[in-house]
């Protein structure tokens, strides 16, 4: 008998525990944001792909593995993700062996600053003492993954009708910053810092703003080899020192996807003058590769060799005061555009004068 096919009896036995709809916490992670459009998901030891196919339907960048050959999802993946789901697989092994040596190839596939999501209905079984609750199941889950790169391993906050916990192990690596980080918001000190600018020869852009239509832009971050800063949009009455520096034809502004600055900007009459827009020069340096990303995280990391952690990308930018990880999360980015400037627009060689005698 081929053992890859099973026998009838078992794929009959199979089918009654079969789920038809997606797991409960899966979909209450979805509606709390932990899991989000913006991430490359993987769906580890998807079985017959139910959570995979329903995260699709809903335009989700997931695809799924399973080693188990008659399910079909058995091709290794050959890149890592943003995201890695771990959904009730857990209990269908049944050592803790088996469970280690699934979480850690699991983790493999982890980028870094990514995360792996493991999601349990059944942790009661995994802690000794009743008094731990579900921070012993954390403990449990942190032990297996004692030995891969683990930035922290945390409970999240959710409330899944299945009573499922769901345990979020972060991959280490990504890119901290290495400039001092100011936070501006009064009038004043706006003025000053657009106008020490202004004296600068290239300065790098990013903005956050709310999610919803009509977008609302909330912060300004501008960088200099050095120093970044973060104005605080929604503290202005007016914009004008930085439309002053905007419109200053002398200042090269770094940008990523420039027509969404000139369109947040414009909204408030800034219009910006003199922009090196890395996105389109990321697109005709790699022209000739096919189905390549030119998002800034992948661009940084194929140009720079950084991971960008891109977890606060849809966090609310209207509450004040922002985390210390919104904070450092808006400074990289203008922070690695400064970076990426000379490989852009590499520096002229200098000119080499020939000295002749007599």
């Amino acid at each position: 008998m081929n053992r890859s096919t099973p026998s009838p009896e078992n794929e009959a036995q199979r089918r009654i525990r079969v789920r038809t709809e997606a797991a409960p916490v899966l979909q209450r992670l979805v509606e709390s944001q932990y899991i989000h459009s913006k991430q490359t998901i993987l769906c580890f030891g998807c079985g017959r792909g139910t959570d995979l196919n329903w995260l699709k339907r809903r335009k989700f960048d997931a695809v799924g593995y399973d080693p188990h050959v008659p399910y079909g999802f058995s091709e290794s993946p050959v890149t890592a993700f943003d995201l890695v789901l771990v959904v009730y697989l857990m209990t269908r092994l049944k050592t803790d062996e088996a469970r280690k040596n699934a979480l850690e190839k699991a983790f493999t596939y982890v980028r870094p600053g990514g995360t792996l999501l493991i999601a349990s209905r059944y942790w009661m079984k995994y802690i000794d003492d009743p008094a731990q609750g579900r921070e012993g199941a954390r403990e449990h889950f942190a032990g297996l993954l004692e030995g891969c790169d683990t930035a922290d391993v945390a409970l999240l906050e959710i409330d899944s009708e299945d009573k499922a916990i769901a345990v979020a192990a972060r991959r280490s690596g990504i890119y901290e910053p290495r400039f001092p980080i100011t936070w501006i918001d009064n009038y004043d000190a706006m003025a000053a810092l657009c106008e020490r600018l202004a004296a600068e020869s290239m300065v790098a852009l990013d903005v956050e703003t709310t999610l919803e239509e009509p977008r609302v832009l909330c912060t300004i971050q501008l960088g200099i080899e050095g120093s970044s800063w973060i104005i605080d949009a929604l503290a202005m009455e007016n914009l004008a020192p930085v439309k002053a520096l905007m419109e200053n034809d002398q200042v090269e502004k770094v940008i990523h996807n420039a027509f969404f600055e000139q369109q947040m900007l414009g909204k408030h009459g800034i219009k910006i003058h003199n922009i090196l827009d890395t996105l389109p020069l990321s697109r005709q340096r790699h022209k000739k590769t096919v189905g390549l990303s030119h998002k800034l995280g992948d661009v940084c990391e194929r140009e720079l060799g950084v991971f960008l952690d891109k977890s606060n990308q849809t966090s609310d930018w209207t509450v004040r005061p922002l985390a210390p990880d919104q904070i450092q999360y808006a400074a990289i980015d203008v922070e690695v555009l400064v970076d990426l400037h000379p490989i852009f627009k590499p520096p002229k060689e200098p000119e080499i004068l020939e000295l002749f005698g007599d």
